[in-house]
């Protein structure tokens, strides 16, 4: 019995030795990290698995800035293992990964413009100082219908304070631009509707003279300025016409009715209409203000076709009044004043 247990002893002091021996060997050669996978793929080493759980759960529980909040698409497992002591750890290199697996969504704010979308900012407060300014010396008749809706998004693309005021003040430029093209095309409709009617209300000048079966009218009331065919030191030509001169914007009538065969501007005549009586008469009238008709307009004697002006070569306000008949000039004052 002695003997056995002695040669017992002897064998369990050889065991241990051996195992020591292999336990200093295995710590010479390995150390004891974390492997950290994700989704079943293992993402690098640490060496200490609570501070970098403490910094994974730090950056997805960040609210600093814009961030409403992040999602892990999946989190990551630690497993402690036994690597060759070459095998390096990084932390830096999982945390990125980590970080890559995890959706961040932010909270922005929209300015609205008439219900769309025109700027992006960081901040309630800039969304609402912008649309103070913006609306700030804007005339209460130039409709700016701002509002501000609050965005969540996975792509942080704001743009700043200046460059959204400078965006929107474009907007609101052109918005006044608009405004003051119609108001100003209103008062002008309205100026012709008034000149219309004061004509239409004033007696119709009765027919003075008749030309080849044509009945004749007066186009406009006023004196003689300068006669057909006279000449003056600035005139080296034949006045082909009659000018009768009036007040500036003075409804002009035609001699007849007829079809318009030219409306616009034409060289000394200024604006000019010419109206085709048929049977070969033709109606000239010069210096127009403003043109109320447009070529291929039917017009009768009570139509106001344009008003007095003084356009193209004209020293002031009158109607210069020309009737051809099969191309050439005749006398007004054959048929009419």
């Amino acid at each position: 019995m002695k003997y056995y247990t002695k040669e017992v002893c002897k064998t369990l002091k050889i065991v241990l030795i051996g195992c020591s021996v292999i336990t200093i060997a295995a710590v010479i050669k390995y150390k004891p990290v974390y492997a950290v996978t994700l989704s079943g793929k293992t993402i690098g080493y640490v060496a200490d698995k609570e501070k970098t759980e403490k910094k994974v759960n730090n950056y997805i529980n960040d609210k600093e800035g814009n961030i409403a909040f992040r999602i892990a698409n999946a989190m990551p497992d630690y497993n402690l293992v036994f690597v060759s002591r070459a095998q390096e750890t990084d932390e830096k290199q999982v945390l990125m990964a980590v970080e890559d697996n995890i959706t961040t969504t932010y909270e922005i704010y929209a300015i609205t413009l008439d219900g769309e979308k025109k700027a992006e900012v960081s901040s309630e407060e800039d969304a609402m100082q912008i649309i103070e300014e913006i609306k700030a010396g804007a005339n209460e008749e130039i409709e700016m219908k701002l509002g501000i809706v609050t965005e969540y998004t996975n792509d942080f693309t704001v743009i700043s304070k200046d460059q959204a005021l400078a965006s929107l003040n474009e907007i609101k430029t052109q918005k006044i631009a608009a405004y003051e093209t119609k108001k100003a095309e209103e008062a002008k409709a309205a100026r012709i509707a008034a000149q219309k009617k004061a004509i239409a209300s004033t007696t119709q000048v009765a027919a003075s003279g008749v030309i080849s079966g044509l009945q004749l009218s007066i186009p406009v009331n006023g004196s003689i300025s300068s006669r057909f065919g006279s000449r003056s030191a600035s005139r080296s030509s034949i006045h082909t016409g009659l000018d009768i001169s009036t007040s500036l914007g003075t409804g002009i009538r035609p001699i007849a009715g007829g079809t318009v065969t030219y409306a616009g501007y034409k060289g000394s005549y200024g604006n000019l209409i010419i109206i085709n009586h048929g049977n070969g008469i033709e109606s000239y009238y010069a210096h127009c203000n403003e043109l109320y008709v447009g070529v291929g307009a039917n017009v009768d004697a009570g139509t106001t076709i344009a008003a007095v002006g003084s356009t193209g070569n004209s020293t002031g306000p009158h109607l210069h009044l020309e009737i051809r008949v099969n191309g050439t000039p005749v006398n007004p004052q054959q048929y009419l004043y």
